[in-house]
């Protein structure tokens, strides 16, 4: 499945467009080596942590989408004909707690131009057309972008299990 959902600009300064799509399964090589270009702050924020084989996580990202209620976005750009990936969205829904759950990503040199709004927009109305309506992330105390994102997203912060987190959560209209 790779339904795309339009090309848009990054920002309005940016020349470059991106497009937003479903990922599958033969995206993991591509998936493998966008973790491996991110920082190694931005890989830490991403995962909460540090994270040992990007194959295998990118496998795991991509499997799940499998399940109906699971799926990754990924946003891609064109970098001299070769349509490179330059950000991601996981999401997963618990049938036990009704909420789905969401990470994102966006490659560094791209950030606060917009894209990590977009793969969120994306995500939110994915889970909607799915009708799940309660959506929730955790990220590090000390991600700033990632709080600043959730907020102008219109998350609220809660406390997360993990000391390290905050988590933030929204329930999303229809």
């Amino acid at each position: 499945m790779s339904d795309s959902l339009g090309l848009r600009p990054i920002s309005p300064e940016a020349s470059a467009p991106f497009r937003i799509r479903t990922a599958g399964e033969r995206d993991v090589e591509r998936l493998s080596g966008y973790f491996e270009g991110l920082s190694c702050s931005a890989r830490y924020n991403r995962f909460m942590g540090a994270a040992g084989n990007l194959t295998r996580i990118a496998r795991d990202c991509l499997m799940a989408a499998r399940k109906a209620d699971c799926f990754t976005l990924v946003a891609e750009s064109d970098l001299h004909g070769r349509d490179i990936i330059v950000g991601e969205a996981s999401y997963a829904f618990d049938r036990i707690s009704g909420c789905g759950e969401f990470a994102i990503s966006v490659a560094d040199r791209l950030r606060r131009r917009g894209l990590g709004a977009s793969l969120l927009d994306a995500l939110e109305g994915r889970a909607v057309s799915l009708g799940h309506l309660e959506l929730f992330g955790e990220t590090l105390r000390t991600n700033d972008e990632m709080k600043h994102l959730a907020r102008k997203a219109g998350f609220e912060f809660t406390r997360a299990l993990d000391w390290r987190a905050l988590r933030f959560e929204k329930t999303l209209r229809r």
